[in-house]
């Protein structure tokens, strides 16, 4: 399964952004081969419906599970479409702590 977290930088050391469709990166975590890939998020400058057109990038890249600091309705409501699911950590961490995590 390929987990998204949204990021505040290209690295493993970066937080996870409170915002998703604002954040600059996604980590790109795939659980099988415990590989991380960091792209850009080019939404995130859009005056309007960023959050959105953020969900049709990652829906491209077959993501399951979707992870940041908060969802707005609209993004939350084309997750559910695509059943993908949406976490919330509960406090402030790194990617690198998501992903130990996940492992």
């Amino acid at each position: 399964m390929i987990f998204a977290i949204a990021a505040n930088g290209n690295n493993l050391s970066a937080l996870v952004n409170q915002n998703f469709g604002r954040c600059e990166w996604f980590c790109l975590f795939d659980t099988k081969t415990h590989k991380n890939l960091f792209i850009e998020n080019p939404a995130n400058q859009n005056p309007e419906k960023a959050g959105c057109d953020a969900v049709e990038i990652l829906l491209g890249k077959n993501v399951g599970i979707a992870i940041a600091g908060r969802f707005g309705s609209k993004v939350a409501d084309m997750f559910r479409r695509n059943n993908i699911q949406m976490v919330i950590p509960e406090i402030q961490q790194t990617v690198s702590e998501i992903t130990n995590q996940i492992k």
